[in-house]
């Protein structure tokens, strides 16, 4: 009798396991802490900060323009919720299929990027299910992987999405926690999933308390740097931003798409509800553009072909004749930094052996 308890107990965990492994519907952990719990009082927050960003003085000019991403905000919504609710201004009347949302790791410690394996993220406005995409990149394993105790207790991407369930029609994500990463390959990872009914979205805060006037000051450095599309400042000065994996990648996309950034907002902690002894600072950016080549793109002179036929000779050489990759392509770096081959664009590379094709 108790060898046959056992069984149904055992059977009955496992089925349990199962079963919340299927159910892969990741809860809202961070719902009544950072933001309301409750669906109504919820809507309500939101509607009230949306009629004070409408009035407020600090937000620009709108662009009439495609939008292609946006950087918003992730603390409480009583001290940031004021600078993500100024993006109902470029969202609302719009419509995405699909918003990749990028954040960064606060909590666990990792390297590389999290994508999670759940199915869905639940907040109190309902579920946003995760786009195929997702998988896709988890099977580029190298970069990717499914981290749960990210899942249990990260909140950046999190608090983002009721701003973006309140502002947009159903739509489908692509969650991604980046610890620290090579930017450039976590950037090539997901420029092939970029198409025009894609929106990037990047959640991040600015630096961390600082005195206000110092922050204020430190913040218009690092907005400007955004904004220059210039993402050395948050790689290698510390306390610009919290999310400076994930914007460096977002500016590394915009350079590659062509895309423009606009200052839609800012404001600190200080501003809302906090102490300005030691604030925390925020910005609402978007970025504008088309994802084709326009007509204008700049052709390629010789010696910048010469430099594309290099680069495809010595990656060759590195994966066939295992020559250590940083060693080929070591000298081609600086002149590969030119902006005209940093666009997004196709090459076609033909290979032959003594004048027959072979690839």
């Amino acid at each position: 009798m108790v060898t046959a308890l056992k069984a149904l107990f055992f059977m009955f965990i496992l089925g349990w396991s199962a079963t919340a492994m299927a159910g892969q519907i990741r809860p809202a952990v961070w719902a009544g802490k950072f933001y309301p719990q409750d669906p109504a009082e919820l809507r309500q927050t939101i509607a009230g900060l949306v009629e004070v960003a409408e009035q407020d003085t600090r937000s620009s000019e709108l662009i009439e323009d495609r939008l292609r991403a946006l950087i918003l905000p992730h603390a409480g919504y009583v001290y940031s919720g004021l600078t993500a609710a100024s993006a109902h201004r470029v969202l609302s009347g719009r419509c995405f299929d699909k918003v990749i949302l990028i954040g960064p790791d606060h909590r666990v410690g990792f390297e590389g990027g999290a994508v999670s394996d759940v199915n869905g993220y639940q907040t109190p406005l309902g579920v946003v299910p995760l786009h195929a995409d997702a998988r896709r990149l988890s099977s580029d394993k190298t970069l990717f992987r499914p981290i749960a105790a990210s899942d249990r207790s990260e909140h950046c991407l999190e608090v983002v999405l009721p701003f973006l369930q309140t502002f947009l029609p159903a739509f489908q994500i692509v969650p991604i926690v980046l610890g620290g990463c090579d930017v450039r390959q976590i950037e090539a990872a997901i420029a092939p999933l970029i198409d025009a009914h894609t929106l990037t979205v990047v959640s991040s805060d600015l630096s961390h308390y600082l005195p206000y006037s110092q922050a204020v000051e430190r913040d218009k450095e690092t907005i400007k740097a955004i904004l220059d599309l210039n993402s050395e400042p948050l790689l290698y000065d510390d306390n610009r931003a919290c999310g400076h994996y994930p914007i460096a990648v977002l500016i590394g996309l915009a350079r590659k798409f062509n895309w423009q950034p606009v200052l839609l907002h800012y404001a600190n902690s200080g501003d809302t509800a906090g102490d300005r002894r030691a604030v925390v600072g925020y910005a609402a950016i978007a970025f504008y553009g088309e994802l084709d080549m326009s007509s204008d793109t700049p052709q390629l002179t010789s010696e910048q072909g010469q430099m594309l036929v290099r680069l495809a000779r010595n990656t060759l050489k590195a994966k066939l004749l295992k020559t250590p990759s940083g060693e080929v392509v070591a000298d081609l770096e600086d002149q590969l930094s030119d902006p005209v081959l940093q666009r997004y664009s196709g090459t076609f590379v033909t290979l032959k052996i003594g004048g027959n094709l072979r690839g």
